[in-house]
């Protein structure tokens, strides 16, 4: 809402419509004179309407500094936004391809468990059909020796002897000798 605010510059009262307070406008004008009063005071050649003049110019220049400052300022805020957005997005999508990473991995690791432990079994079912086949093997041979021990003969004949007289026997010669079963 506007406002009638009058302010004293350099000796002269401005009466303004103004959408600010009276002591923001008051303050305004106190910069000012002060400022025309630092001009004023080295240079007797300057007219007041001069001292304005020149006022007037700095600030039109500080205000386009200010106004380029703060669209340089704009930019760099723009630019930091997109920079974070990209970090996000490049952020997600690491995210993403770790997640990824990681159910490869898991599904990895159960295949190759399931695998170890299809291995083992088939090495221990494979193992037990040996050990099956030795055990029966060892049997048999504990069969045949215990067999072989118990042939003797009454005489106490040695295996040498028993074949002579096997051939013999066979060539029509000498009876044929008794064997019996040891107990």
């Amino acid at each position: 809402m506007k406002q009638e605010v009058t302010v004293r510059i350099f000796n002269r009262d401005y009466r303004l419509l103004t959408d600010e307070s009276k002591e923001y406008t008051a303050d305004l004008a106190s910069v000012l004179n002060r400022r025309l009063d630092e001009l004023m005071s080295g240079k007797s050649t300057l007219t007041p309407q001069d001292g304005a003049a020149l006022i007037a110019l700095e600030a039109c220049d500080d205000l386009f500094k200010t106004r380029s400052n703060l669209e340089n300022i704009r930019s760099q805020i723009k630019n930091y936004f997109d920079d974070a957005a990209d970090s996000k997005a490049r952020a997600e999508a690491a995210e993403q391809e770790c997640a990824r990473l990681k159910a490869s991995a898991e599904k990895e690791t159960a295949e190759l468990k399931e695998n170890y432990e299809k291995q083992i079994a088939a090495l221990k079912a494979e193992s037990n059909k040996k050990i099956a086949e030795l055990t029966a093997k060892v049997e048999q041979l504990q069969k045949e020796v215990d067999l072989r021990k118990s042939f003797v003969t009454e005489d106490n004949a040695t295996a040498k002897d028993m074949m002579a007289q096997d051939i013999s026997k066979a060539l029509g010669g000498n009876p044929a000798p008794r064997y019996k079963f040891k107990k």
